[in-house]
């Protein structure tokens, strides 16, 4: 049975840890959401084992990216870098689970990274990772880990943003697809019960279709007890799909991570535009 068979459920969220994590929100988000599934929380910390071959080398040079200044990189020196990192990340980590009152697991793995969160993210219903890092002007950049977690993690995906903690206000992207009816279904479980209920953006260039997809969820939502309201727009580009999910006040945005509406490099250009995170429901 394969995750787009079965009912969707979580219950076990692993959270990519780096040395950003204090940053990324995504430790907090990944612990509000553990506590109010009662799901299994772990961390995962992984060493670069490629900085340590890098390391290992003798002609190894470190160049600071703000300065321009170089240092010799050296395997004691990114040993310190680890253990630095890892502590941090352990306490980022105990920080959120304590303020959630929830338990952890919190590992550290050694290998590729972008390999090692796809091996994680296997074991998991929800992975969650941070976006990656903020450039001039308040920009996000979508990392190498997050990429590699949107277009391969064999589970659902949530790319988190700076100063992100509890979501309450989902946004809901449906076509009427197979993959568009499990994120509801998945903002449902996740989201859909709290006071502020969710949003549903309807994509159809047929009224007529789109007025018969607005009943069907109707009833869907009825028989769940989640309090909803409907916009509409026919094939969103990713700006457009970036201000309606401001316009709706929107602190998430829930769709399935195989939409043709994100395909290819629109997928990438909505993770790094949109304000707030993003679930890829697979």
């Amino acid at each position: 049975m394969t995750p787009s068979d079965a009912a969707f459920g979580v219950r076990r969220i692993v959270v990519a840890l780096d040395g950003s994590a204090h940053a990324s929100g995504a430790p907090e988000t990944a612990a509000a959401l553990a506590a109010r599934l009662q799901a299994e929380l772990e961390g995962v910390f992984v060493q670069d084992i490629d900085l340590a071959r890098l390391a290992a080398l003798p002609i190894g040079r470190e160049i600071q990216f703000l300065t321009g200044r170089g240092r010799d990189f050296t395997a004691d020196e990114l040993d310190a870098h680890n253990l630095e990192q890892e502590a941090c990340a352990r306490r980022v980590i105990a920080a959120a689970a304590a303020r959630e009152r929830v338990g952890y697991a919190f590992r550290v793995a050694r290998g590729q990274v972008d390999a090692e969160v796809l091996s994680a993210a296997g074991q998991a219903d929800l992975l969650i990772v941070g976006i990656g890092s903020v450039g001039p002007g308040g920009r996000a950049r979508l990392g190498g880990t997050a990429r590699a977690a949107a277009e391969h993690a064999p589970r659902s995906v949530m790319i988190s943003k700076p100063g992100t903690r509890m979501i309450a206000r989902p946004l809901v992207f449906h076509d009427g697809s197979d993959g568009a009816k499990r994120a509801l279904q998945a903002a449902i479980r996740i989201f859909g019960a709290g006071e502020r209920g969710l949003a549903v953006l309807i994509d159809s260039a047929d009224a007529g279709r789109a007025e018969a997809l607005c009943r069907d969820i109707e009833s869907e939502l009825g028989t769940a007890g989640v309090k909803h309201r409907f916009l509409s727009s026919a094939n969103p580009a990713p700006d457009r799909l970036c201000r309606l999910a401001a316009q709706a006040g929107a602190d998430v945005l829930v769709i399935a991570a195989d939409s043709r509406i994100i395909a290819g490099e629109r997928r990438f250009r909505v993770l790094e535009s949109i304000a707030c995170p993003v679930m890829l429901v697979r």
